[in-house]
């Protein structure tokens, strides 16, 4: 009894000093969170497991914890969620949400109802570095790795020159520079525009040594590869961060073989860098595929009334598409392409991305009513070899992404000729709305915003009205392009940094240029902006900021499919045959599958079971796979029958990831 009574003491101290209500506020290492969540898995043993997934090259512990009521359940009934924080290690806030999740589950519904998978970082060697000095941000697990293909590994990396606790830049003036300072603000350099008459001035260093003697700077750091862009979508072979191969980390590794052996995972959500709930998956990349001479394959030749054996351009398979195209659905490229299955699928198709575009005016909507402030830069677009990459294009399951935090946009000062309008507040408003500001204003708008010069005011103004064009396909595509700058004018960026600095962090968060006596390069200056200042905002910011965005998640896991058995129907077709149809229907809003889901025959599709005495199919089959169920929509399956009269039937539907459903109907007239 009296070693009973100490463990449960144990635990109480462990949930509280390791729960997301610690005093202690500040962000915690992957030690610390792995501890935090153990401490809630002991205390929470029916609902929550750790699985011990793999070791880094760092010696850190990476687990997935499980919450749910099927724990112990070799076999999932259902919907899982998978969630993965902070897969690159640079993002203590992204670890934070995760931790921030589990304790709202546990005070929740949802687990009655869903399992969740929950990893708490995956490059937990790159986040040790934000609790280390010096500060200094690198995406490198602990891998040694020969940068410099030398004879030493790891020998060359920054160094805390002038003992500050970070590592920040070395400016050198050097006739060779090509950096320049910014009219605007001489404390942040710029390249010089040689077509201008620019000459350069300063050659920039990130601050350090030359610890081998080989003349080059901080060229050999420590730790090797990125485990965040490991995966096998686009994976660069070439590039020296991303791995050996797809795969190659131990801890990427083992996470693709549980997703792959839990088919019962009907979503994932990445806390990190990117965000789809607030904008849709990058679109635009360019694949390997020639389009301009496409062989269609056999089995697609007779619908096209082509001929396999010769080559086509895609203006040429677009035109014999045409008449295949339902109304109402636009034929691009990419939707031929990837009908056709031409070479990896390197954008999101069309028919998902209806969904994204829908769900992210919800989303701010969701964040307006709130009053969260939305005027923020734009999250980071996917980066080749990422997890989302991979989730979408080859788990076909839908795909979210969280950014939590990225620097609220510099307010500025309109001249009379702006058109006093954003982006942000385009995108809610009718097309009726937007065309009533008249020509000019469109034109400043457009002026502003980069636009390119087909895109006139008055061509606008035309589309629109023709429904063409609505104001929230053209925010998506403004908000694609790169915002130009004016003569001596700060980017977006650095002015939304200078902003931060000055009204949040009182100046804290830039190291002022100082003289240094360099032992190699003689006369330096070491400063410039300290690393983590644009991703992670103090503790209890983002603690804010992650109760205001994460009850999404909880929304958005509502809309994922839920297939079931509608209605059934019995016609007497002759004695002893009847005709049976079956209605599926998908009860919410995301389809089953997404439409790249369908496209890679991934994930399973879903089984309707039908099963009674003697009973003899002459049209369709007692297990009849179902593809595909839009989000909202039904699909109708007719089947022939022998029987006697009276015989009943059973119809099990089975879904790996959108629930399971069960009739029972008897063979009458």
């Amino acid at each position: 009894m009296k070693h009973f009574l100490k463990r449960i003491v144990f635990l109480i101290l462990a949930f509280v000093l390791f729960s997301n209500g610690a005093t202690a506020q500040k962000y915690r290492t992957p030690k610390e969170a792995n501890q935090s969540l153990d401490a809630i898995a002991q205390a929470n043993s029916t609902k929550v497991k750790v699985h011990k997934l793999a070791q880094t090259a760092g010696g850190n512990q990476i687990n997935i914890y499980e919450f749910g009521t099927e724990i112990r359940s070799e076999q999932k009934n259902k919907p899982a969620i998978f969630v993965m924080a902070n897969p690159e290690g640079n993002l203590p806030l992204a670890t934070e949400a995760a931790l921030f999740l589990a304790d709202e589950l546990l005070k929740s519904d949802h687990l009655e109802r869903f399992t969740y998978y929950l990893v708490p970082v995956l490059n937990a060697d790159a986040l040790n570095h934000y609790s280390e000095n010096p500060l200094w941000e690198t995406l490198r697990n602990a891998k040694p790795y020969n940068d410099d293909m030398d004879d030493v590994v790891d020998e060359d990396g920054p160094d805390d020159l002038n003992k500050d606790g970070f590592i920040s830049q070395m400016r050198v003036l050097d006739p060779l520079g090509i950096w320049i300072p910014e009219e605007a603000d001489a404390r942040f350099l710029r390249k010089a525009n040689a077509a201008k008459g620019e000459k350069g001035m300063y050659k920039l260093y990130t601050e350090g040594l030359d610890n081998d003697g080989d003349g080059i700077y901080n060229e050999d750091p420590i730790g090797g590869v990125n485990s965040g862009i490991n995966f096998p979508h686009l994976f660069k072979p070439n590039h020296n961060a991303s791995g050996a191969w797809p795969g190659s980390e131990t801890e990427v590794y083992a996470l693709m073989r549980f997703v792959y052996a839990h088919p019962e995972i009907a979503a994932t959500f990445t806390f990190g860098s990117t965000d789809f709930c607030l904008q849709a998956p990058e679109a635009g990349r360019k694949g390997s595929a020639d389009l301009n001479n496409i062989r269609i394959p056999r089995r697609f030749a007779d619908m096209f009334g082509a001929d396999p054996a010769v080559t086509y351009s895609m203006e040429q398979v677009m035109e014999m598409a045409k008449p295949m195209v339902p109304e109402g659905v636009e034929l691009t490229p990419a939707l031929v392409a990837g009908f056709l299955g031409l070479g990896a699928a390197v954008n999101p198709l069309d028919e998902d991305l209806q969904f994204y575009n829908e769900l992210n005016k919800q989303y701010k909507d969701f964040l307006k009513a709130k009053n969260f402030e939305t005027e923020r830069l734009s999250p980071e677009k996917s980066k080749d070899g990422s997890f989302e990459l991979w989730s979408y294009y080859h788990i076909g399951v839908p795909t979210f992404s969280f950014n939590f935090f990225t620097l609220p946009k510099a307010k500025k000062e309109k001249a009379e000729s702006e058109s006093s309008l954003s982006i942000e507040q385009l995108e809610k408003m009718s097309s009726d709305d937007f065309v009533a500001l008249g020509e000019e204003k469109i034109a400043s708008f457009l002026k502003e915003n980069n636009a390119p010069e087909r895109f006139s005011a008055k061509r606008i103004i035309e589309m629109l009205k023709g429904g063409q064009f609505t104001t929230a396909q053209m925010a998506a595509t403004l908000k694609q392009i790169p915002k130009s700058k004016k003569e001596g004018e700060l980017d977006e960026k650095t002015k939304a940094f200078i902003a931060y600095n000055d009204l949040t962090l009182n100046g804290t968060g830039f190291v002022s240029w100082t003289a240094f006596e360099h032992p190699t390069l003689g006369k330096v200056e070491i400063g410039g902006e300290k690393d983590y200042i644009t991703t992670t905002p103090s503790y209890e910011d983002g603690q804010k900021l992650i109760a205001a965005q994460l009850p999404w998640l909880f929304q958005m896991v509502e809309k994922l499919p839920q297939l079931s058995i509608l209605k059934t129907e019995i016609e007497t077709v002759s004695d002893d045959v009847y005709r049976l149809n079956v209605w599926i229907q998908n009860q919410n809003y995301l389809p089953f599958p997404t439409a790249m889901g369908s496209r890679n025959g991934q994930p399973a599709p879903a089984v309707l079971l039908l099963d009674g005495k003697d009973v003899a199919f002459l049209d369709g089959k007692a297990r009849t796979p179902i593809a595909k169920v839009d989000g909202l929509k039904s699909v109708k399956l007719s089947f022939l029958l022998q029987a006697k009269k009276g015989t009943e039937l059973v119809l099990k539907l089975e879904s790996k990831f959108a629930g399971s459903d069960q009739a029972k109907i008897s063979l009458s007239k």
